[in-house]
């Protein structure tokens, strides 16, 4: 059985897992057609963890994050959060568990161009039924906790792209979900604003949120405590990191007695 198992600096992580996958399949057709996207998927993620999940194209990495975001459901097996089977439940009380405990980031932000940073952070809150009062100072301080309290009356395109990524985890968290759910949340941006948009990743997973996190990029991995590799529709591995929030240091110049002994000078 696969584990994925919290260490390192960062969230206190119980002891029970928040989410545990249990043999799930997923498959897709009927008969000659049918695809099997997961073949018996086993997995523990701790809560407070901070998860990158990796793969080949197919390898299906995304189907799982779909299935642990209750946007699908399995074929066959168990997917437990909090002991509790989501696989039993209907659409309606999946729905119910999204609102309450999830929150969504995805790689092309999904932000109304025509409204403001602020309504758009407080949309959850709206389909929640919040009154607008409660909505403006939850979404505020959202905002602020992203960093962009001072432009919550810009637009999407008034904003930078590492902007508009902000304003989109503002809304997904605004509603103090569990566990942050972020699809390649760096992939529309340059180098210098895809570490900023992680290190605030990292700094939510440090005030207790979940982090599950799919990537291509082994650099964005590098920010999580754990990284699960999928690979033909199973895990193959899974990496526990110990240097959370970090990029790898660059090896430091060399003295000129180092350089002398590295090139056989004398």
């Amino acid at each position: 059985m696969a584990r994925a198992a919290a260490r390192g600096a960062g969230a206190v992580v119980s002891n029970a897992p928040l989410i545990q996958l249990r043999g799930v399949t997923k498959s897709y057709g009927q008969g000659a057609t049918q695809f099997q996207a997961l073949k018996g998927v086993d997995l523990d993620i701790q809560g407070g963890d901070f998860v990158a999940v990796m793969g080949p194209s197919g390898s299906g990495k995304s189907t799982t994050m779909n299935i642990l975001g209750c946007l699908d459901v399995p074929t066959g097996g168990a997917f437990l959060f909090r002991g509790h089977h989501v696989e039993q439940l209907d659409r309606d009380q999946r729905a119910l568990l999204r609102r309450r405990y999830l929150g969504f980031v995805f790689q092309g932000f999904n932000l109304l161009a025509r409204t403001t940073a602020l309504e758009n952070v407080e949309l959850p809150l709206l389909y929640r039924g919040d009154a607008k009062r409660e909505r403006r100072t939850l979404a505020m301080a959202a905002l602020d906790k992203v960093g962009l309290a001072n432009w919550w009356d810009h637009t999407p395109a008034e904003l930078s792209g590492g902007q508009q990524q902000r304003v989109a985890i503002a809304r997904a968290i605004v509603t103090s979900p569990d566990v942050l759910l972020a699809d390649e949340p760096t992939g529309n941006l340059d180098s210098e604003r895809s570490v900023e948009i992680m290190e605030l990743l990292t700094d939510l997973n440090r005030g207790g949120i979940t982090v599950l996190m799919v990537t291509h990029e082994p650099d964005m991995a590098a920010f999580a405590r754990t990284v699960v590799h999928f690979k033909d529709g199973l895990v193959e591995r899974i990496e526990d990191h110990h240097r959370q929030g970090r990029m790898p240091e660059p090896d430091p110049p060399l003295t000129a007695t180092a350089t002398a002994t590295a090139t056989g000078a004398h």
